[in-house]
């Protein structure tokens, strides 16, 4: 598989590969390569494959190409003057049409409330199904509130609330622990039409950490992920996402402006550096840019490849305001409001009030962060999630 990929690049400068067992892939990264490379690599593939998806944004280019056993996914950005090619065998890929559907609900966007913290999101789409981002800590009370929050908002005539899709930035327990215990808990309470992550193989030595907790947890949870959807829903979609797809539920559209595979193989010490970026555009034009924890390398090579392109009416601040991301990041984005997946504790608490009885440690607070600060000092709506909040997705005003 690797030599064939390779082989039509061999004119091009081959950087690294990164064979990615849990996902059977492979991974390129292709330097000093030019737009005019791009294209002669990129045709060249068309007599063996056919081409599902081909988009230019804000001049990074991407291509989608499909046999009947295998995808090939081309990113090149020419910025940083690198491309990224992934290679393995074919799996569900996103539809290009708007999905067929009658509108119903207002759409909206809600960050969950959570007693024992980590992040959350809900929108209820326009015909009335949920799209759910992440999940949260493992946390009965937290489980149980998000059920009720699903069926308070269902449409009366569904039976059960429809996920259309729920979606995991990456395997860390304040994101996907929760998520995990309630679909196990609670898989015959909803319907699920889709699940959707890309993790790297966390056996390989990808996360270069001193806490071999960093690893060991997401092994784990990797193959509980796996486990569980064969177990509990062995009918609903699997679906890797890469960089520059798009995902269309009815009245939103969901852009990846970033996964593990753009930054890799930059330095990665914790999990968070494998975190998804990803956008969400309702209809009527309002855009809410979840960059979930992806750290400091992450969003400097956003700013390179997106640009103003990262402008967005509405953001989830990264990694919950404590640490990750930075001014130059949150300038090119310049919100309306901000969600703040943090506990109402570590929002309000002055700069190093905060301190653990036990080990006289000090706790992080949102406020020991100057790029938190920032954002603070200039954007007027803020929201934690010590509370569950709901803003319309057209208007942006909290119902």
């Amino acid at each position: 598989m690797l030599g064939f990929i390779t082989a039509k690049g061999k004119t091009l400068t081959l950087a690294e590969t990164y064979e990615n067992a849990k996902n059977q892939n492979v991974v390129l990264r292709y330097t000093d390569v030019s737009e005019a490379q791009y294209e002669k690599y990129y045709t060249s593939f068309l007599q063996e494959f056919t081409v599902y998806d081909e988009k230019c944004v804000v001049g990074n280019r991407f291509a989608t190409l499909v046999t009947d056993t295998h995808e090939l996914h081309i990113c090149f950005y020419p910025a940083i003057s690198e491309m990224r090619v992934i290679y393995g065998a074919r799996g569900w890929l996103p539809p290009k049409a708007v999905p067929d559907a009658v509108n119903k609900v207002p759409a909206s966007f809600t960050q969950i409330g959570l007693v024992n913290g980590g992040m959350l999101y809900v929108a209820q789409l326009s015909d009335g199904s949920f799209l759910i981002i992440d999940g949260g800590k493992k946390n009965d009370t937290d489980r149980d509130a998000l059920l009720n929050f699903l069926y308070e908002k269902k449409p009366t005539h569904h039976e059960k609330p429809k996920i259309a899709a729920w979606l995991i930035s990456h395997a860390h327990h304040d994101h996907l622990h929760l998520c995990l215990e309630f679909l196990a808990d609670y898989g015959d309470k909803i319907e699920l039409a889709l699940f959707g992550y890309n993790f790297p193989d966390f056996e390989t030595d990808i996360i270069k950490s001193s806490r071999p907790v960093e690893t060991e947890h997401a092994v784990l949870w990797q193959a509980r992920t796996k486990q569980l959807l064969d177990e509990h829903f062995p009918t609903a979609t699997r679906y890797t996402m890469h960089t520059g797809q798009t995902l269309l539920l009815p009245g939103c559209k969901i852009d990846f402006l970033g996964t593990w595979e753009d930054y890799w193989p930059g330095l990665m010490k914790t999990v968070n550096e494998t975190s998804f970026i990803v956008r969400l555009t309702f209809e009527g034009g309002r855009t809410f840019l979840l960059p979930c924890d992806a750290w400091n390398g992450q969003t400097d090579l956003a700013i390179k490849m997106w640009g103003d392109h990262l402008k967005s009416d509405v953001l989830q601040v990264i990694h919950h305001g404590l640490r990750g991301g930075n001014i130059p990041f949150y300038e090119m984005v310049l919100p309306e409001i901000v969600f703040w997946p943090s506990s109402e504790t570590r929002f309000v608490a002055a700069p190093g009030s905060i301190v653990d009885p036990q080990t006289g440690k000090k706790t992080a607070v949102v406020r020991d962060f100057d790029t938190s600060l920032w954002l603070l000092e200039r954007v007027e709506r803020h929201y934690h999630c010590g509370r569950t909040v709901t803003v319309d997705a057209k208007t942006l005003e909290e119902i």
